[in-house]
Parts: C-alpha cells; structure tokens; sequence
C-alpha cells in the first residue's frame, strides 16, 4: 500500500461518512414532516482497479481503495397513520401514492407527482392542497373519464356542483368527507349527500426507484416503472383514510445512534489521514 492509497482510502471514508451524517441530519429535521420516508445510507468496499475481475478469485494481500455511501431513501415504506381533526386530511395505508400538480389546472400527466402527504385543505377557491403547495388529483364522479385514466384526472374542488343535481336545491355545502375508497362526499344543507370526486392512487413496480422532485413529492423513473393508476382498495392499492396522517418513517433514536456511529467513523477516517501525514513527514526527513 503507497502513501497516495493511505491517503485515497482517508479521503474516500471521509467523503463516505459526511454524506452518511448528511443522510442522517435531513432525516431528523423532517421527523415531524408529514409523509416524509427516512433515508438510508449503504457502505461499500471500493475495490482497486488492479484486482481479480469479478467471476475470479481475489488472492491474498488484495486491500481494498476505500468505501463509497449509496444513500436511498425509502419511499416504499409504511409510516403510521394518526387521526385529525380536519375532515380533508388524507393518509394511504398500504400501496399507492396521491397523484398531485402544482398548478391546480395542471396540464396533463406530464404534470404530475406522486406523494404521500395528505395534509390537504381547501383553499379559497375550494381546491384541495397540502402544505407543501401541491393539489390532489381525481376523477369527477358521474364525468365520462375513466377513473383509472391519468387524462380524466383534475383538480379535486369542493365547489363542483354533483353530476345530476340542482344546485338550488341542495343548497350550501355543510360538509366534506373522504372515505376508504377514496370518494370525496360533499353534504347540503337540504341534507343529501353526494359524491363530487373519486381520489385514484397511483401505484408502481418499484417504489423506492422514484425520484424526489421537490419538497416531499416524487416523480416517476425508468427505475421506479410508469405509473398504474388504481381505485383505493382495489387490487394491491391500500385503503384512503379521511381525517388522518400518515406520518414521517423517521425513528428519532436510531437516527442518533446512527449519528453518533457515524461521527465516530469520521473522526476515526480522520485520523488515517492525520497518521498517513505523520508517516509521510518523517519519511521525508530520514530521506533528508
């Protein structure tokens, strides 16, 4: 092992290690963020270029050139749902994502993102957006569009007037609430109850292969698979419970342990480099 490897290996394990602390810091900051999925970081031997190629055997004395972090986050990953107060909150338990658009007259598929975040409200316009500025996606009920159609999605709005009813007779909106199927049922002040929107989730081959786009939405990757949209409760898709969160993945104490842990690689990788300089000083000044 050369002086320029000692080197190379505390620098690899340097960089390694600060991106695994970096993993670890973004993951406590958004503990309280709803429908945030913790981020994991992976380690691995760096072989040097000059060893035996893969199908053949590595004899003794081959040292590997480092370690290099693969940080994945874990957007497949259930997190617990917890109950509110606010009749249009949603949480996914189970499969599927929440198709969103940042503009509320979204352009079409090539628009959409995928989230988990359901802290939905109605703004004043009575379009539904959470907190992150993103508005929910779903099929008018009653409307010709399928409801497994990304083209038949729109901006689900609170103020549709219910396919087949009189406006004047039902009167002003009392209540909104969203049930396991994901329908959106609107209630009157003549008492009738109907159903405005139908929220679909979007479901894919390999959820933690989706791409963060911004904030805690995700867009789709040759990795992740095309989005299929589905029905809650239909086929693998999990149930949509109104009035509720599904809150961060992030399991604070282990992300201190794996703080501490870390910082302690750091430190440790650190000191290779400091020991390397050590070696090299004094090698220079025998030579001398």
């Amino acid at each position: 092992m050369s002086f320029s490897g000692l080197f190379s290996i505390g620098f690899s394990s340097l960089s390694a290690f600060s991106a695994g602390l970096e993993a670890v810091s973004s993951n406590i900051a958004n503990s309280q963020t709803t429908g945030y999925k913790r981020v994991r970081t992976d380690f691995a031997n760096l072989i040097p270029s000059d060893a035996a190629f893969p199908n053949q055997s590595v004899g003794a004395g081959v040292v590997g050139s480092g370690v290099a972090a693969v940080a994945r986050q874990l957007v497949g990953e259930q997190g617990a749902v917890t109950r509110t107060n606010i009749a249009t909150n949603a949480a996914i338990a189970g499969n599927g994502f929440f198709i969103v658009s940042s503009d509320p007259a979204s352009n079409g598929p090539s628009s959409f993102l995928f989230t988990r975040a359901g802290d939905f409200r109605t703004n004043a316009l009575g379009d539904f957006v959470n907190s992150a500025g993103f508005y929910l996606q779903g099929a008018p009920a009653g409307s010709t569009g399928r409801a497994g159609s990304l083209q038949s999605l729109q901006t689900v709005n609170v103020n549709r007037t219910p396919a087949g009813a009189d406006p004047a007779a039902l009167g002003a909106l009392t209540g909104v609430e969203i049930d396991a199927d994901g329908n959106v049922n609107a209630t009157y002040a003549n008492g009738e109850t109907h159903t405005i929107f139908r929220i679909p989730l979007a479901l894919f081959v390999n959820p933690d292969g989706l791409e963060e786009a911004e904030k805690t939405a995700f867009r789709n990757t040759a990795i992740s698979g095309d989005p299929r949209i589905s029905g809650a409760r239909t086929g693998s898709a999990g149930a949509i419970e109104g009035a509720a969160l599904e809150i961060s993945t992030v399991d604070i104490g282990q992300e201190f342990s794996n703080l501490i842990s870390t910082q302690r690689a750091y430190s440790t990788a650190s000191r290779v480099i400091s020991t390397a300089d050590e070696l090299w000083r004094t090698l220079v000044q025998t030579a001398a």
